[in-house]
């Protein structure tokens, strides 16, 4: 009885933990496109461990406007914020974002707020098929439906 008790909780905790492997992302993909138009940049992405939790360093350089950001995602699904400001519009905004693997990608869900009130949230989810990366981004901003798709290749 002991033993089937033993043998029940250790495929209990693999099946719970199977699906939270996170995937492989790391490489540079210097040719991005949008769904509207070819982006003159470079998506670099370094991931590592710390203290039993998975990292993303994702670096993005644009060619056309100089810029240069680095997103730092964790991935074991606890609270962070950051101040950021919204290129097109030129406001700050704090983004709280929560992250997690799952199925074989990042996905993170986020809330955004202006001087104290939400105006916003999205899901962006980050995966890779063999050399291409793709970025998805779902959401709303203002009560307006917002969707973003990068695809980026290692060639």
């Amino acid at each position: 009885m002991k033993a089937m008790l033993t043998l029940m909780m250790a495929l209990i905790s693999s099946n719970v933990f199977a699906g939270t492997t996170c995937p492989n992302l790391e490489g540079r993909y210097p040719k991005c496109k949008s769904e509207i138009r070819d982006i003159r940049g470079e998506y670099i992405v370094e991931q590592y461990m710390k203290d039993d939790v998975n990292f993303y360093q994702i670096h993005y350089i644009d060619d056309d406007t100089d810029e240069n950001r680095t997103d730092a995602i964790r991935t074991d699904g606890k609270l962070e914020s950051r101040k950021e400001k919204l290129p097109r519009v030129g406001i700050k905004v704090r983004i709280d974002s929560k992250s997690r693997c799952e199925t074989d990608a990042v996905v993170s869900d986020a809330d955004v707020y202006f001087m104290g009130a939400k105006v916003g949230q999205f899901v962006a989810k980050i995966y890779r098929e063999g050399g291409t990366l793709y970025s998805n981004l779902d959401g709303k901003y203002l009560g307006k439906p917002l969707s973003k798709r990068i695809v980026c290749t290692q060639e």
